[in-house]
């Protein structure tokens, strides 16, 4: 299935990427929320014990410098860079995707605050201790924190990044 997107992504977007990108909608939550049974309404699920996030959308304000910080600092590798649509993604692993960005309502726009609406961290697991003291040597002066488990990095649209070794349940 990802296999034709994944060429278009690669090749950089064709008349077909502005059709699917055309095809994005707000979501609309009251929809959504007439979905839910009383009892769900009432009653919210917790996240369950192990369960992980595949990949992450982020606003950003610069496409450009935003795939530079995560591709160059952070040593993911560019699986999409769609600047006509203002939309990149990139991952390891080969991966379809780890984090998606657009420019989409934030063109050039401030960076986020924090205690603002929008997205403040989040984490990233690594496999083992020796990546993370390889990535706290690639970043340098980048590090805003580093202790025993961990170390954080702020991105260009301040957003905080927590690496750390990977928990397992």
């Amino acid at each position: 299935m990802w296999g034709p997107f994944m060429e278009l992504m690669k090749r950089g977007g064709s008349s077909n990427m502005q059709c699917v990108f055309s095809l994005n909608r707000p979501l609309d939550i009251e929809s959504l929320l007439k979905e839910l049974t009383k009892d769900e309404r009432n009653n919210p699920v917790s996240f369950p014990n192990g369960a992980r996030i595949g990949h992450i959308h982020l606003r950003v304000t610069n496409l450009e410098r935003s795939v530079r910080f995560y591709h160059e600092k952070l040593g993911l590798d560019i699986i999409g860079d769609l600047p006509s649509v203002g939309a990149a993604f990139l991952s390891v692993g080969g991966y379809h995707h780890h984090i998606g960005m657009n420019t989409w309502h934030s063109q050039d726009g401030k960076p986020h605050r924090r205690g603002e609406a929008g997205l403040e961290n989040f984490t990233i697991g690594l496999p083992d201790q020796a990546s993370i003291d390889a990535l706290a040597t690639q970043l340098g002066s980048s590090v805003t924190a580093r202790d025993q488990e961990r170390l954080t990095v702020v991105d260009p649209d301040g957003i905080e990044i927590v690496m750390r070794k990977r928990l397992t349940y």
